[in-house]
């Protein structure tokens, strides 16, 4: 269920676009790559805000603000797609971060150059107009609300503590080895400790599946076979819907489940935002399996897939077979891109 939106107050973004401002001035981006994370640590470990800085290849200049574990697997999934054979509007439909930007006039939209104007800010040239964007897994990027303009706030204040401290100590942390830059503070934020610490993990972290129902995992014991060789898959064709409903504009995925040999669609289902596509993608191989058999073989081209099938297929002893490229569904994929469905 979507939370109620509240948009941030002039003043609130002000404070954000001051400290913003302040940032920029250090340029970070010409001592860090956007793979050198700083972690800032409040409380738990699992709580540790993770900071990407870009603009070392001097296209992009931004902070990408990754708040707990759950942002930093998001994060991982991004520098990861490749080698999970995932699709670049996979990754970033699954996103789970607060960034800033500085880029072109043309980027922002018309409530953005607004917050700037009435700020009385002025921005000139390529790669100067300052923004943020709020990004959550299953929606578009979108503007900011008030709580989240007041966590940025805070985070790139105490960035800019962060980036002191790296300055004065003047010593090289080992980023290429997994390692980050820890700012840790105590807990009423009086003092604080710097220090080069492991990432708490270093490979996006998928997870498998698991269902407990006994009833079902039994009934799926006694299911009789089928020849049907199918392709599943989760994809995302970029389609924003924009509801009443959703405070802001959704992005949502589709779970395939198609026949590999004649490329026959056999189920689509579009998810909601809260929805998870990976639970989907199981209820729909499970639909088919107790409507028609236990198919010969299930092909999927990514980890994701795999680990939302593999129990189901382990059970049943249904081949899981994992490829580069799923014809059928690849090909229903490209035909909606092309015709913008």
């Amino acid at each position: 269920m979507d939370r109620v939106r509240t948009e941030a107050s002039l003043e609130q973004w002000g404070i954000l676009y001051e400290a913003a401002t302040r940032i920029k001035e250090r340029k970070p981006w010409e001592k860090f790559w956007d793979m050198d994370l700083i972690g800032i640590r409040y409380g738990a470990e699992e709580d540790t805000v993770f900071f990407s800085i870009l603009g070392r290849g001097g296209d992009c200049y931004g902070i990408v603000v990754y708040e707990g574990y759950e942002g930093l697997n998001s994060f991982l999934m991004l520098t990861m797609q490749e080698r999970m054979n995932l699709s670049t509007q996979y990754a970033m439909s699954r996103q789970k971060n607060l960034t800033c930007y500085w880029g072109n006039r043309d980027e922002l939209t018309e409530k953005q150059r607004k917050i700037i104007k009435d700020l009385g800010y002025s921005y000139r040239g390529k790669n100067q107009w300052l923004y943020f964007m709020s990004f959550e897994p299953g929606y578009y990027p979108y503007n900011m609300d008030a709580a989240e303009v007041q966590r940025m706030s805070g985070y790139l204040q105490d960035l800019e503590l962060a980036l002191q401290c790296y300055e004065e100590r003047n010593k090289k942390v080992d980023f290429e080895n997994g390692n980050m830059f820890l700012l840790t503070f105590s807990g009423d934020k009086k003092t604080w400790n710097f220090a080069e610490e492991p990432l708490p993990f270093t490979a996006f972290q998928f997870g498998n599946l698991i269902i407990t129902d006994d009833e079902l995992l039994a009934d799926l014991e006694q299911v009789p076979s089928c020849s049907a060789i199918l392709e599943a898959d989760i994809a995302v064709m970029g389609a924003k819907v924009t509801d009443k409903k959703y405070s802001r504009p959704a992005n949502p995925s589709i779970v395939l489940l198609g026949d590999a040999e004649s490329g026959t669609i056999i189920h689509f289902e579009m998810s909601e935002p809260d929805d998870d596509p990976v639970v989907m993608l199981a209820e729909i191989v499970l639909n088919f399996i107790f409507q028609y058999g236990i198919p010969k073989e299930i092909r999927v081209s990514n980890v994701i897939a795999e680990a939302a099938l593999e129990q189901i297929c382990g059970i049943c002893g249904s081949k899981l077979r994992r490829i580069k490229r799923l014809k059928g569904l690849d090909s229903f994929c490209e035909s909606m891109y092309r015709f913008g469905l």
